[in-house]
């Protein structure tokens, strides 16, 4: 059952994951409440995955008394303008991810369309696209594992 973003007490999550969801770039990229929780998770060096068009949720998030994106220095992958311009929206998309990244001050890879890319740096998981789930969910169990002590192979 969806809860609104108001009432959620960052601090008692230990991971963040933000699945491929178009609407996104509508809607989440610009969401305070969001900003605040992303904000708690990249100072408290937690565990973010975003994936596919869910990257763009991470535009939110703004330094403290400024505009500065949290997430400048970072390296990022999202979809590809060319992955994005198959789509009949693609003329009025508020945000090109490829151009916010690196506009705002972090490094933009990505691979051909459709194939599976995953950037990790430091806490932070991002997918280029809807292929990239799996990987990117394996990266966030790993470095989840790796912040609590668990060793990732059964013995």
């Amino acid at each position: 059952m969806p809860v609104e973003l108001t009432t959620i007490e960052a601090s008692r999550y230990s991971s963040l994951l933000i699945p491929h969801a178009p609407g996104a770039v509508y809607d989440l990229a610009k969401d305070e409440e969001l900003g605040k929780i992303i904000n708690h998770f990249v100072q408290e060096k937690k565990p973010i995955c975003a994936v596919g068009a869910g990257v763009a949720a991470l535009c939110c998030a703004k330094e403290e008394g400024s505009r500065k994106w949290s997430l400048k220095n970072y390296s990022l992958t999202s979809p590809s303008v060319y992955e994005l311009a198959r789509s009949p929206d693609f003329a009025t998309l508020p945000i090109i991810m490829e151009d916010f990244i690196k506009d705002n001050g972090a490094t933009y890879s990505c691979s051909e369309p459709d194939a599976v890319h995953v950037v990790v740096d430091r806490h932070l998981i991002t997918g280029q696209n809807e292929q990239s789930n799996l990987t990117a969910v394996q990266n966030l169990i790993l470095l989840c594992n790796q912040r609590h002590g668990k060793s990732s192979v059964s013995r």
